[in-house]
């Protein structure tokens, strides 16, 4: 702390003649008292801030110096600004004269020279005033107490002795409070961190016993989740398996020529989707009124020669036996345990097996009972609705695949005997052409068998002509012969059999059969044969009956036709497609041909053309090579006619 001082001679001046002891002890109690004041001064600005202590500074300031004007700066702890007061006679005064004068003050050099006392103008009179300037602390000019007074005498040594005892308390007090405030602030800071911090262990409190609380809640929902989609996923698989097992079986139906080759595989789907160790099929005997053993199923790990050869050689009668009991009722019947059930035949060879839990169910359709399953467990197993239901739509899949091969043989016998019809009803149309077919070489036999006759009659007969006209009526008589054989074919009953067949030889043998009529109607055959056509598998019957309808179709299509476009041309030629090689065979005529919109019904059942025709010929020709895995098709010829076209797949 600096007080800029004022130079004097006083101190080299002679005693005063005028000086007074009594006067002079009155003055020293005086300054006794502003002293005792002074040291006073902490106490009463104790617990103050660095603003109250300010404003009280220049409060004792201006009362003890009597001054004009008082003005005091100290940093402020809680801004970046300083703290700025003044007074001016007693008043507090911050004006703009004021602050001129405090800065002026405050600006200039704090050293502690022999400069004469600081002079300025009062900020309201103008008056000239006598100031002293004291820096507060070590760190610079940074904290000033700047006193002025309109005495000349300003500032007597006591009154430099006073500023200067007043800034050394008040330095001391600004000090005080900043550290007051400093700690107040550690304090207000650790108080407000423990209180943030009690109220964050209570949350975290509160926050865990809630967390807590919803992990116990959502543990348990979790559970019980778990536990509904086990079950759920435990259904799932059920469902899933019963319906793989219900596909497993319709798959095997339908590639399945008949029962007896598909029921092992079914009762082994059966078997392993649903866990059932034993199986078989008990089927009707209409003739004997019994139910049969035809098939059996058990798992690969299960020892059960000795219930199957018992169970093969059974028969039940309705309402004997779980199987005869099924039969009976036609409902499905379980068993929880066969070896305590009485009923049960064969409850001891059960035993002995280890075979427990038991199911049997019907095969039906239409209220009818064709067979009965039934299926056994090494374990005791409770009744089970979807299982039961599942076996119910089984029984019901099975009864209508007996029913569908059923129809499907009916089927196929009156295709049979409509084809063979057919085949009657077309030779019926070429009747005469076969007739005058058949008496051609009838007529040659006769002749040369008069020739033979008449040369063998004279003396010397030439044996040589009679040699040759033997020779001409064998041929003649094989020539009949082969007519009446293709005759005879077409008109068979043999069932359908596929076996290789040359498409070449199906054609040879039926061009002899239609040529006499084309013959008689002026229709020039013409033919182009493939040398190369490949073997198809097929029924040669069949396909006879195929190029035979196609041919008549042709006549009678070119019958009323001009002259010149009566001709038929019948070609083979090879077509090779991405599963091999395919014959292909074609009829093709100039006569009156269809219209457009027949196109799409000329191959249905009893749809014709012809007057007086069934409309049968072509849907059965169809039929035929649709069942030879074939197909039969027909085009309009751009000018006039059609060409029926028939391919089938080479043999591999």
């Amino acid at each position: 702390m600096e007080i800029a001082p004022e130079r004097s001679n006083a101190s080299a001046a002679p005693p005063d003649p005028g000086w007074h002891p009594v006067a002079d002890t009155a003055t020293l109690r005086s300054q006794l008292g502003d002293l005792v004041a002074i040291l006073a001064l902490p106490a009463v600005w104790s617990g103050r801030d660095a603003a109250g202590i300010s404003e009280a500074l220049l409060e004792v300031l201006s009362s003890m110096l009597r001054l004009d004007l008082a003005y005091v700066r100290v940093g402020n702890p809680a801004g970046s600004r300083p703290l700025e007061v003044a007074r001016v006679e007693g008043r507090s005064d911050f004006g703009n004269g004021a602050r001129e004068i405090a800065g002026l003050l405050s600006e200039r050099p704090t050293n502690n020279d022999a400069s004469p006392a600081l002079v300025l103008l009062h900020p309201v009179t103008g008056q000239p005033l006598r100031a002293a300037r004291i820096v507060l602390g070590p760190d610079g000019p940074t904290d000033v107490i700047i006193a002025a007074s309109r005495r000349s005498s300003f500032p007597t040594p006591h009154e430099r002795f006073m500023l200067q005892s007043i800034a050394t308390q008040a330095e001391i007090a600004f000090r005080n409070a900043d550290l007051m405030t400093a700690v107040r602030h550690t304090l207000h800071g650790e108080r407000v961190a423990r209180e943030e911090a009690e109220a964050a262990t209570r949350a975290k409190d509160k926050l865990n016993e809630e967390l807590e609380s919803r992990v116990v809640e959502r543990t348990g929902r979790l559970t019980l989740i778990n536990e509904e989609l086990k079950r759920e996923i435990a259904d799932r698989k059920r469902a899933e398996r019963r319906l793989a097992a219900q596909y497993t079986i319709a798959r095997v139906l339908a590639e399945a020529d008949g029962l007896t080759s598909a029921m092992p595989s079914v009762l082994q789907a059966i078997g392993q989707s649903m866990e059932w160790e034993w199986g078989a099929l008990w089927k009707v005997d209409p003739e004997a009124g019994v139910l049969r053993c035809q098939s059996i199923y058990h798992a690969p790990d299960i020892e059960a020669a000795e219930f199957d050869t018992v169970s093969r050689g059974m028969t039940f009668t309705p309402g004997h036996g779980l199987p005869g009991r099924v039969w009976q009722t036609g409902t499905a019947l379980w068993i929880t345990d066969v070896t305590t059930d009485a009923r049960f035949w064969r409850a001891q060879i059960a035993t002995r097996v280890g075979l427990r839990g038991a199911i049997a169910f019907s095969i039906g359709l239409s209220g009818e009972t064709l067979g009965v399953i039934e299926f056994f467990s090494r374990t005791m197993r409770q009744p089970d609705q979807e299982q039961l239901e599942t076996f119910g739509a089984i029984g019901s899949l099975i009864g209508q695949f007996i029913e569908r091969r059923r129809a499907e043989e009916a089927l196929r016998q009156a295709e049979a005997e409509l084809a063979h019809v057919s085949r009657v009803t077309t030779l019926g149309e070429l009747t005469a052409s076969i007739a005058h077919e058949i008496n051609q070489p009838l007529a040659a036999i006769v002749a040369d068998a008069n020739a033979c006759l008449h040369w063998l009659a004279v003396d010397r007969p030439d044996l040589d002509s009679v040699r040759e006209a033997l020779m001409a009526v064998v041929t003649d008589g094989n020539r009949a012969a082969e007519v009446i054989s293709r005759i005879r074919a077409l008109l068979s009953r043999s069932t359908v059999a596929h076996h290789p067949c040359d498409l070449a030889g199906v054609i040879r043998d039926v061009l002899p059969l239609v040529r006499p009529e084309m013959e008689q109607h002026g229709i020039v055959l013409e033919t182009s044969p493939a040398p190369d056509l490949p073997r198809v598998k097929g029924d040669r019957i069949q396909l006879q009956q195929v190029l035979l309808n196609l041919l008549v179709n042709a006549v009678e299509a070119s019958r009323e036709v001009p002259r010149e476009r009566r001709r038929v041309v019948v070609r083979s030629t090879v077509e090779y497609r991405n599963d091999g090689p395919w014959a292909v065979v074609a009829v093709q005529d100039a006569g009156v041909g269809f219209r457009e919109p027949e196109v799409a019904r000329l191959f249905e059942a009893f749809y014709t053309t012809k007057p007086g025709g069934l409309g049968m010929g072509l849907s059965i020709s169809r039929s035929i090579v649709d069942g030879h895995g074939g197909q039969l098709w027909a085009t309009a010829n751009s000018d006039h006619g059609v060409v029926f076209c028939f391919a089938l797949p080479g043999m591999r």
